[in-house]
């Protein structure tokens, strides 16, 4: 007699609870109620013969046998819905879904033009797009929370491969009218010990940002970190110190004035966005239209034309 599995609905609601937290908030996004929620949590605790749960008055935290089925659940949850999507993709590239990462500056600056595209070809795919930064990205890839990324530094992860798609440079800019500007071109010395504005520990631009700097055998006296490229730049153009971003991430304060390149003598700090996604699973067919529309040659950057 084969032995009675555990249901998906059991699985995806023991996931609800560890991601709330507790099993009131679990019961208000699922819409069940929280002792219909209890009882599938003890269902799930009789197989595996191990209590999975914690709980004491703030909440229910998930013991070492919890973490380990939440993240096989996890799982799980994502092949069924990877399935539901390759049999959509059956109906061709009118049908399905696209389900695309990607780190802040491409998520910003240069995705949208191409889903643009990618939409206005294939009006019937419905389009789902998750911005983090890079070490955020690669990890819902990992987890098949996400079909496919784009990123901004090459991942050591032996389930993915990856192709270079764009070039990009990290660029030093203050805001206009800034004294610094008065002495450029700048030595690469003369930047060591000044106050700078980065992106936060995680993101790949920050990494990149401070290798450049050590290549210049220089170190910023004061890091100011802040979560997001917009919240950079209103940082610079608050006089707050030199900023280090894409030189994509600027292109509209630029234009307006508001931030102005900081020329520094041989500084090139440059980099390759990187296509990701699991080795393990085949694209579907709008994955594999939607990355017709990608230049995988690390050259060119033109979604418009």
């Amino acid at each position: 007699m084969i032995p009675e599995r555990p249901t998906l609905q059991a699985l995806a609601l023991f996931v609800e609870v560890i991601q709330h937290g507790t099993m009131s908030a679990a019961a208000a996004s699922s819409g069940l109620s929280q002792p219909a929620i209890s009882a599938q949590v003890r269902a799930l605790e009789r197989h595996y013969g191990a209590r999975l749960l914690e709980r004491d008055g703030r909440g229910s935290a998930p013991t070492p046998a919890g973490r380990l089925v939440a993240d096989y659940a996890a799982r799980v949850l994502a092949l069924v819905d990877e399935a539901g999507r390759a049999v959509a993709d059956l109906e061709g590239v009118e049908a399905g879904e696209l389900i695309v990462g990607a780190s802040s500056t491409v998520g910003e600056q240069i995705l949208p033009a191409y889903l643009g595209r990618f939409h206005r070809a294939h009006p019937g795919v419905r389009l789902s797009v998750t911005i983090g930064n890079s070490a955020e990205i690669v990890d819902r890839v990992t987890a098949r929370e996400l079909d496919f990324a784009i990123v901004g530094q090459e991942p050591v992860a032996p389930d993915l491969r990856a192709e270079p798609v764009f070039t990009d440079r990290i660029v030093a800019f203050v805001a206009a009218g800034d004294p610094l500007l008065r002495e450029a071109p700048l030595a690469p010395l003369a930047l060591c010990g000044r106050q700078f504005v980065m992106r936060e520990t995680g993101s790949a631009t920050r990494a990149l940002a401070e290798g450049c700097l050590r290549t210049s055998s220089c170190g910023p006296g004061h890091v100011i970190e802040l979560g997001s490229n917009e919240a950079v730049k209103r940082a610079v153009e608050a006089g707050l110190g030199i900023g280090l971003l894409s030189t994509y991430a600027i292109e509209a304060e630029r234009l307006a004035g508001l931030l102005v390149d900081l020329p520094v003598a041989g500084w090139a700090c440059e980099r390759s966005f990187w296509l990701i996604r699991r080795r393990d699973r085949a694209l579907t067919r709008a994955e594999e239209a939607f990355l017709t529309l990608m230049p995988l040659t690390g050259a060119t950057r033109d979604p418009a034309s």
